[in-house]
């Protein structure tokens, strides 16, 4: 591959994440994607099929592809790439989150408990792994695993604290005592 070349891929690279990011921008809550942000997300897709390999098939284009997908709600196609770069690069967090996100909304929510205990092995500093897996216990019941990673990624950004007030995953315990505890701050 010559440099040019190169460069030039790695400017598509570039433009295709600047897209998809422009296009979640465009999205507001509770409400359908609109158009302007489903045509960015395909032009995404079909420029990223265009590349050649072995550019295609590596970690950047994969995670990218992932969360085109991903963003336009095509969830189960988005697993594909998003599984590839888990096991190609451990180290990218943002494909174990993805992909843990998906399986969520796919209502295979042991799975994607699994996926993010295997991400935070990947990446254990990572608050937002704990924040995200409490999400998701809360949401399968199992209080005492949600408050103990909570209380983790809160421990290590006490940002995630004020997530807890409008995070609906956590509407299942929010009463119980320990979660109050844990998101209560005391002066």
């Amino acid at each position: 591959m010559t440099a040019m070349s190169r460069v030039r891929r790695q400017a598509i690279l570039r433009q295709a994440a600047g897209s998809i990011e422009l296009a979640e921008l465009l999205v507001e809550a509770g409400r359908p994607l609109p158009d302007s942000a489903v045509r960015l997300l395909e032009r995404v897709l079909r420029t990223l099929d265009e590349l050649p390999e072995p550019t295609r098939s590596q970690a950047d284009a994969r995670v990218l592809e992932g969360e085109a997908l991903r963003a336009l709600g095509r969830w189960q196609e988005a697993t594909v790439p998003l599984s590839a770069v888990t096991e190609m690069e451990p180290e990218r967090l943002e494909a174990w989150l993805g992909l843990g996100w998906c399986l969520k909304r796919l209502d295979r929510l042991d799975e994607a408990i699994e996926i993010l205990r295997k991400g935070l092995a990947a990446a254990p500093e990572q608050p937002i792994f704990h924040y995200n897996l409490a999400c998701y216990l809360s949401l399968d019941g199992d209080v005492q695993a949600a408050v103990e990673h909570l209380t983790r990624a809160i421990s290590m950004d006490g940002r995630f604290r004020d997530l807890t007030e409008v995070e609906p995953d956590f509407d299942p315990i929010r009463a119980d005592p320990r979660f109050v505890a844990v998101t209560t701050v005391t002066v």
